[in-house]
């Protein structure tokens, strides 16, 4: 399929007398290499860029693709969900069960599916990596690939929302944030203009990058965005009912009022509201980490 499909793009834009650049514009929609990717018949593009180049060569999106190319295996979904969900700690259990979701994928589904979704299992691999046991390696080739396209563009798709969240994991706790502080503000930005999350399937994912995102604006003593952003994802949790996160929101909004408000006895109230919170959910390692992490910040607070 893939060299098929890569031939007819490439035969419709040398018939235009079009090369890879004039056909690319500024890269936002799709890269040069990505274009050669797929001419060559290395990867299969996703339905977004292949609308793209439909439009871009002046032909019809069924002359390029049947109806049996936009189908994913059900099996890969459930897996693919199973991982989107996953709450990451240093913990054991946890990244066993996260490493068998991932060996799944790539020995059963990674080939049948299109390159945007193998970009998303590399993705959450490479997040996994950093979070879990802080191995950097796989990452800086796709964001030096990929990130910048994601800077470039208008609306984040679910792809985008994850390269801020691997760049975030990829920055953080390394003085990075300082060093790539306009970068970082950048990608801040584009996740408080994608604001409306109402019933968006991207909601529970939104959540997660914007509590990076605010330690971040934490650590860069930004808080106007810091309480906007905040303000967002807790109307993004209540509209979509994705409350799994809400305990660490309760204890963002904790930090807020200690670090900015300086109401010591009130960010105390909401620190323990998001463990009880947190228990209630089922989560005990949540609840165990937001009791530590309040001792940990009354700790330094009262030291500066």
């Amino acid at each position: 399929m893939k060299e098929k499909l890569g031939m007819k793009v490439r035969v419709a834009r040398e018939s235009q007398k079009l090369t890879r650049e004039m056909v690319c514009e500024d890269e936002s929609n799709i890269t040069i290499r990505q274009l050669a990717r797929i001419e060559t018949g290395k990867s299969l593009p996703t339905l977004t860029k292949l609308n793209f180049l439909a439009n871009k060569l002046k032909i019809s999106l069924n002359s390029l693709i049947d109806d049996s190319y936009i189908e994913l295996p059900i099996g890969y979904i459930r897996l693919k969900n199973k991982l989107m969900k996953q709450t990451m700690y240093k913990d054991s259990i946890r990244a066993e069960k996260v490493n068998l979701l991932f060996d799944q994928i790539y020995d059963n589904f990674y080939d049948q599916i299109n390159e945007e979704e193998q970009l998303t299992i590399d993705i959450l691999r490479a997040t996994t990596d950093i979070v879990v046991f802080n191995n950097v390696q796989f990452e800086s080739g796709l964001l030096k690939e990929y990130f910048p396209q994601t800077l470039l563009i208008k609306e984040l798709c679910e792809l985008d929302f994850l390269l801020v969240y691997l760049y975030f994991f990829y920055i953080f706790g390394k003085d990075k944030a300082y060093k790539n502080r306009n970068t970082t503000k950048q990608a801040i930005n584009k996740l408080v203009k994608n604001s409306d999350y109402s019933n968006d399937s991207n909601a529970y994912l939104a959540i997660k990058i914007h509590i990076i995102a605010l330690n971040f604006l934490s650590e860069l003593k930004d808080y106007d965005t810091y309480k906007q952003l905040l303000d967002i994802s807790k109307t993004i949790s209540e509209e979509n009912q994705e409350f799994q996160k809400k305990p660490i929101l309760q204890m963002m909004e904790a930090k807020y009022l200690l670090f900015h408000v300086s109401d010591t006895e009130k960010a105390k109230v909401m620190y323990r509201v998001a463990a009880k919170t947190a228990m209630l959910l089922g989560d005990n390692i949540a609840h165990d980490q937001i009791l530590l992490e309040m001792e940990k910040d009354l700790k330094f607070y009262e030291s500066i």
